[in-house]
């Protein structure tokens, strides 16, 4: 019979032959993508999971549970993704959506819908079978044979607005393994490929084709998570930006982000990550803007112009950080020093504003005396607070001061009051981005429970110690 790998390109039918590597799970890349959590700053990704069924009745297996697990441990330590299960016992996703605020403290929803299914699984896709004897007359025989049989299951999952129940273009993740089992032996092999690599897995008779299917999700989580946020999980899979497949994807990033008008705002929120950009992630291209790229060109090598290009973009998502410059280039220079050393450096200041109709919850208005980044909390009917800015509705912190922020304005959330007919609320202002810096303590997300943190106070010390200074705090407490 052929080589075994040979039979299992055939069955996936790859446009050429890939590397090998032998994987037993995915358990590095879904570590790896919650390190790139933290340092591309993602945050506040909340996402409803669907009951991913089985299209083909012929695979008995917990497909949603091996998803939850992928993108519960994608999230150990940043504590990225929210995860809220939907399964057959719900209507509807609106439905869902409606029950889903009723339940939250703020009325809130999330802002994902993750849904796919098995969409295939085609038994003996390739059959061998080679056959054998030797006769000794008529009294004696001998004869053996050996038979190998591929199958081949398939995972397809994508990711939907909540807001418009549409599909994201581009965030989806499709994926095909085979699996061999030869003759009557114990164990089988599953043969998956994506990123140029074959992800070989050797697997025991009694798993049956599960730890396959698992195999499948995690890789399948992977994949997801890094088209939304646009972030290169392929490194966290042993890919780089020079296999073919990786570099279209880039491409189709930088082409699809410029149309759309995110390129922009994705570099300022990242070169401000990154500490080369301090200015408000709104779109618009500044002196500053420029400035910050062209420093980062040149320390990543690649001169000193102000250019865009496909090939910065590539460089930016799959290059090494480079070294931050002293300060950051901004537009506005920083707020000065305080006359006191104990005196914050950005005033700030909260009024309650009147609603239109009690069904709109409260509200307020958040002003601060300089550009700074601010950071909101509110007391939840069980006392516990939650961070309701900035939030997975409005990412960026960044306030100015002739722009004051309302809250909860046109963002997704309420703040409705409790039996006490009440809301305190408490915000927090710093001169520069702190948040990617904060303690475990506060690294919850919106609208999460913060389990650790008695007060605003505690609040307050925390965000002063990650500011290495004084930082402007105000709070209120809003009634009907």
């Amino acid at each position: 019979m052929p080589p075994k790998a040979a039979d299992a390109q055939a069955a996936l039918k790859p446009p050429a032959t890939p590397v090998q590597r032998n994987v037993t799970n995915f358990s590095d890349a879904l570590r790896c993508m919650d390190k790139l959590y933290i340092d591309y700053g993602a945050r506040d990704v909340s996402v409803v999971l669907e009951d991913l069924s089985d299209s083909t009745k012929k695979v008995s297996a917990g497909t949603r549970d091996m998803m939850m697990s992928a993108l519960s441990d994608q999230s150990r330590r940043s504590r990225a993704i929210d995860v809220i299960a939907f399964g057959q016992d719900a209507n509807n996703a609106v439905a869902f959506m409606a029950n889903a605020q009723k339940r939250s403290a703020f009325a809130v929803v999330p802002r994902f819908n993750l849904r796919g299914s098995i969409t295939q699984m085609d038994e003996g896709v390739i059959k061998r079978q080679s056959d054998g004897g030797v006769s000794l007359g008529s009294l004696f025989g001998i004869g053996g044979s050996t038979s190998r049989q591929f199958s081949v299951m398939g995972l397809d999952v994508a990711m939907v607005d909540t807001a418009r129940l549409a599909l994201i273009p581009g965030v989806v993740s499709k994926n095909l393994t085979s699996i061999t089992k030869e003759g009557d032996a114990l164990d089988a092999q599953a043969t998956l490929t994506k990123v140029g690599i074959n992800f070989s897995t050797s697997l025991q008779r009694s798993e049956g084709t599960a730890q396959a299917l698992r195999n499948m999700v995690e890789l399948s989580s992977v994949e997801l998570m890094g088209r939304l946020l646009k972030l290169p999980y392929w490194s966290c899979l042993g890919a780089n930006a020079s296999t073919p497949e990786i570099a279209e994807e880039i491409e189709d990033w930088f082409i699809g982000m410029d149309r759309g008008g995110e390129l922009t705002a994705y570099f300022q929120t990242q070169l401000r990550n990154r500490g080369f950009f301090d200015g408000p992630a709104n779109g618009v291209v500044t002196p500053a803007l420029l400035q910050a790229v062209a420093a980062y060109r040149s320390a990543s090598g690649m001169g000193n112009g102000s250019v865009v290009d496909l090939a910065f973009f590539t460089q930016f998502l799959s290059g090494p950080f480079p070294a931050r410059p002293e300060q950051p280039f901004r537009d506005v220079p920083p707020p000065p020093a305080a006359a006191s050393p104990a005196a914050p450096r950005v005033g700030l200041s909260l009024q309650p504003l009147a609603s239109a109709a009690a069904a709109d919850g409260l509200s307020f208005q958040v002003k601060t005396s300089a550009p700074a980044y601010v950071y909101c909390y509110a007391q939840a009917p069980n006392g516990k607070l939650q961070r309701i800015f900035p939030n997975r509705f409005v990412s960026d912190p960044r306030v100015e001061p002739a722009v004051p922020l309302v809250l909860p304005g046109k963002q997704g959330f309420k703040l409705l009051p409790t039996e006490a007919d009440s809301v305190p609320v408490a915000c927090f202002a710093a001169p520069r981005e702190i948040y990617n810096d904060i303690p475990a303590a506060l690294r919850w997300g919106d609208f999460q429970d913060l389990k650790a943190i008695k007060g605003f106070g505690d609040v307050q010390t925390l965000l002063e110690a990650v500011a290495r200074e004084p930082i402007g705090a105000a709070s209120l407490v809003l009634k009907k």
